[in-house]
């Protein structure tokens, strides 16, 4: 590990990622990469998502390829602090051994709002789709890593940004700035490529929001993915960051 402070972000999909991406851009000497590993994750699974194409061309499609990525992008930064935002789905058969001092946050968020929102962008969902087992396994995995490590669940984070993230930054050992509870609205540089098809809504914003409610209970199909999803949810649940 060089000199820069990686903080390795884990989630699944429609969890207010990309925002607490923009959230940490603004901190000073922050730079941010957005999902390094989606393009070998999108060649693997040969999955049709949208803008697929277009993904696999400007990005490795291999994990040996995106960890070096990643690592050139951490030793080249001149920034104190790199901000590194990683779904869980994409990361299964990565190695992980490049990240063994970075502090590592877990946002975790209730299944039925994630597949929820999923099912808008794409037209069916599974529970491999989510992320959430395989946050589970790698939650477990990093406990050997030296680094601080913590689970967020993001409704709560959400409930009062303002008291909130002063807690998260202090249980990973970094300072607060107030400019991470705004930002510009619109297209950032640092966005993957499958920006069009997945930010649409987090480029109208400029600050966190509160945490949609729970809502109806699911269709009968996604709802067995939610009754699975659930148990791996509760397991992390239990060990969040308690506001």
């Amino acid at each position: 590990m060089n000199k820069n402070k990686v903080i390795h972000a884990i989630s699944g999909p429609r969890n207010i990622s990309t925002a607490l991406m923009y959230s940490f851009a603004q901190r000073p000497n922050c730079e941010v990469i957005d999902e390094p590993f989606y393009a070998a994750y999108l060649k693997k699974k040969d999955l049709n998502h949208p803008g697929k194409t277009k993904t696999l061309k400007l990005y490795p499609n291999s994990f040996g390829g995106a960890i070096q990525r990643v690592q050139q992008f951490i030793s080249s930064s001149e920034a104190k602090e790199v901000y590194i935002k990683n779904m869980a789905q994409h990361m299964v058969d990565a190695n992980w051994d490049w990240a063994q001092e970075a502090i590592h946050v877990f946002w975790i968020r209730h299944p039925r709002k994630v597949i929820r929102s999923f099912l808008k962008v794409l037209p069916e969902v599974s529970l491999s789709d989510i992320g959430i087992e395989e946050q589970v396994n790698q939650w477990k995995d990093i406990q050997k890593f030296s680094g601080p490590k913590i689970i967020v669940n993001s409704d709560e984070m959400l409930n009062e940004p303002e008291k909130t993230f002063p807690i998260i930054c202090d249980a990973i050992g970094i300072p607060f700035f107030k400019e991470m509870l705004r930002w510009p609205q619109g297209r950032k540089e640092y966005d993957g490529a499958w920006w069009p098809y997945w930010y649409s809504n987090v480029h109208k914003s400029s600050y966190f929001e509160k945490g949609s409610i729970l809502g109806d209970p699911l269709e009968k199909k996604y709802s067995k993915i939610e009754t699975e999803a659930l148990e791996y949810y509760t397991e992390l649940y239990h060990q969040r960051l308690v506001f």
